[in-house]
């Protein structure tokens, strides 16, 4: 995955700053509410609904030496939203507007080049990744949390799109190269706004 290591280290320093966010040492030092945690998982229900789009549009553009990763991924987004939905969360609450604009991104994503998509899709769950890593909650709750969305079927499903994505990358043309490079500093933005709209969360619930 060399070229998508380059491409997020050509980001490092603004990717750095999301891993240091305010709200990622709550998480880290524990001090963070169940509510304001399960007021996240219940926003983070919403975009992983918005990402089973996404990436079900993505599947049948696939080059077909890809679709078993897309598709094996599309298993464990389905599982993720079975697990969220036993949760004591509201899986109705509607968007706040940083979840909106993410949600719209992916609606747009879903219109770009394959190529740029599957580069793009690597790159957002390497962020979420790398911020849960970073986090490393140590209270119970977040332990979980963290089991959950660490665990060895995810890294190796990160792993297999990261794959494919990086094939993709090397295919690329350099149009397509300029748009994911965009992209990829939308993608810090957006989920800098999400952990902001965590924070926000701390101050309504404590």
């Amino acid at each position: 995955m060399k070229r998508l290591l380059e491409l997020r280290d050509k980001h490092w320093e603004e990717w750095k700053k999301l891993l240091v966010h305010p709200m990622l040492q709550r998480l880290a030092s524990g001090a963070l509410s169940e509510r304001s945690t399960y007021a996240w998982m219940e926003q983070n229900y919403r975009f992983v609904e918005g990402l089973l789009a996404f990436q079900a549009h993505l599947l049948p553009r696939a080059p077909r030496q890809h679709r078993l990763v897309l598709a094996h991924g599309l298993v464990g987004i389905v599982e993720d939203l079975d697990w969220m939905a036993v949760q004591p969360i509201d899986t109705n609450a509607p968007p706040h507007p940083a979840r909106e604009r993410y949600l719209a991104f992916l609606r747009m994503l879903a219109q770009e080049p394959y190529n740029v998509g599957i580069v793009s899709l690597w790159m957002l769950n390497r962020a979420f990744h790398d911020a849960w890593n970073a986090a490393a909650p140590r209270e119970r709750v977040f332990i979980d949390l963290v089991d959950h969305w660490m665990s060895p079927e995810f890294q190796a499903y990160l792993h297999d799109l990261g794959e494919v994505a990086e094939e993709a990358l090397a295919q690329a043309s350099d149009g397509e190269k300029e748009r994911i490079d965009a992209l990829v500093q939308e993608i810090i933005r957006l989920e800098r706004g999400i952990w902001d709209m965590t924070n926000s969360f701390v101050n309504q619930y404590g």
